[in-house]
């Protein structure tokens, strides 16, 4: 009976391959999966049970806290002529295409704590002046891609991931008989992703060398705007127009960006402190989901008196913070489904699956290597590193127990399997005004590259453990 627990994710994966929609793809799964367990009528009411179980857990509500906030934050620094006039100053500085590129990872300084607001605020920055160079849209939108998820993924303060890995890291060990703290393994398991590690250095090599880029493509380019009406289209259009409310101002995104990475290290030390404590055992210590959310309420709230004192009225700001709350909704509704698909799955066997006995049979040196291509190609079908994250990271945790190799190394080979998906991201596409066909012709060789690259290094590691 307990292979039946590996269907809701089966469905999952397959009608999101197919169809390329991850929420419906997401709720078929959940749906699967309470149906088998509680029948037809009582399989539809589960689904809110899963659903609200995800959402009241303390930890998951200040991760979703914390990134509605995080998008207000995002929307009232764009509104107050930030982005735009950061641009404005780095424009007059850049001269050359690897000038630009150069600037997207000098860029990541004051945006790393968010891959979709570093990808926004850089293209929004330098797609000007790379227009004005002539530079390569195709090279830009990889370079974009890599300083968003992959570096991101390798800083353990202040960004809109840390709050979330802690958090699955946290529900996965509970009960497991571990006495390391979930954050300690989450900064261990860093050093481990070696995807992120490497598609970083083919970055700068790529920035600083060309490596060749965009001569070499795999497959053929795609379009899908077939899927929508052209009055969609043209409301889509519309939508992401940018509109000059306030006059360019660079203070508008440094002096926020400075209060966030102030703000947020301040609460974790102040969460975490304690008698005896040094600075770095209370950063250990700290409750890392209230720090980051205490972070960013704070930041809003002193980012608001910031722009009022500039005549920005409150309605003004009370609109934005609204709207910017609303543009992360569908990333919120993907990580409740990913929690409940996760806990039904769970609930119907699945890490009973994956016998003691069978982790003992394959050999330990291939155990890194085999669950990074598996997180691997699940986060390439369902395209969500956060899905993945939620499915795989039980399983993780198993292989862990069951294998002997160290909870931080397959928590890493996780991150890193998950990290897959996002190496060719739609965001950057838009942002480099490219097609989402032409990013992945040009990116994937490289993907693939990055991927056998670390396949092998984990074989290594497999062999030297």
């Amino acid at each position: 009976m307990v292979w039946l627990s590996l269907i809701p994710a089966l469905i999952t994966i397959i009608l999101t391959f197919k169809t390329k929609k991850l929420v419906i793809s997401l709720f078929a799964g959940v749906l699967a999966g309470t149906l088998i367990s509680k029948g037809i009528f009582g399989g539809i009411t589960a689904i809110g049970e899963y659903m609200m179980d995800a959402v009241s857990d303390k930890e998951s509500a200040y991760t979703l806290s914390f990134l509605i906030a995080f998008g207000s934050l995002a929307e009232l620094i764009e509104m107050a002529g930030g982005i735009a006039g950061f641009s404005e100053k780095v424009g007059k500085r850049v001269k050359s295409e690897k000038g630009v590129l150069g600037w997207a990872w000098a860029l990541s300084i004051i945006t790393f704590f968010d891959s979709a607001f570093h990808t926004i605020a850089v293209g929004t920055v330098l797609s000007p002046v790379l227009n004005k160079v002539k530079g390569s849209k195709e090279k830009f939108a990889f370079v974009l891609s890599v300083t968003s998820l992959q570096l991101i993924l390798l800083i353990p303060i202040a960004t809109a991931y840390i709050g979330y890995m802690v958090t699955l890291v946290t529900n996965n060990i509970k009960g497991k008989d571990m006495t390391e703290a979930a954050y300690t393994i989450v900064v261990k398991s860093m050093l481990w992703n070696f995807f992120s590690w490497t598609m970083l250095l083919l970055g700068i090599a790529v920035t600083i060398f060309g490596l060749g880029f965009g001569r070499f493509k795999f497959g053929k380019e795609t379009e899908e705007k077939d899927e929508f009406t052209e009055a969609h289209l043209k409301k889509e259009e519309s939508y992401s127009k940018s509109i000059e409310e306030y006059p360019k101002n660079s203070m508008n995104l440094m002096i926020p960006v400075a209060i966030l990475l102030i703000s947020t290290i301040f609460f974790f030390w102040w969460t975490g402190k304690g008698e005896g404590k040094s600075f770095l055992q209370a950063l250990s210590s700290a409750k890392f989901s209230v720090s980051i959310f205490s972070g960013a309420m704070l930041t809003l709230l002193f980012t608001t008196i910031y722009f009022v004192l500039q005549k920005i009225s409150l309605a003004e700001i009370e609109t934005h913070i609204i709207i910017g709350g609303e543009k992360i909704l569908s990333l919120v509704i993907i990580l409740i489904l990913s929690w409940a698909l996760t806990s039904v799955t769970q609930d119907l066997g699945f890490n009973k699956v994956v016998s003691p006995g069978l982790i003992k049979s394959i050999p330990k040196f291939l155990i890194p290597a085999i669950l990074f291509l598996f997180s691997g190609m699940i986060s390439y079908m369902l395209g969500s590193s956060w899905a993945t994250w939620a499915l795989m990271m039980p399983l993780a945790i198993n292989f862990s127990i069951n294998s002997g190799v160290s909870v931080p190394i397959m928590v890493g080979t996780v991150w890193a399997g998950g990290a897959v998906a996002d190496i060719v991201s739609p965001l950057s596409a838009q942002m480099a005004d490219i097609s989402f066909g032409r990013h992945l012709t040009t990116s994937f060789p490289y993907v693939i590259a990055g991927v056998l690259i670390t396949t092998i290094a984990y074989v290594i590691v497999g062999v030297m453990i």
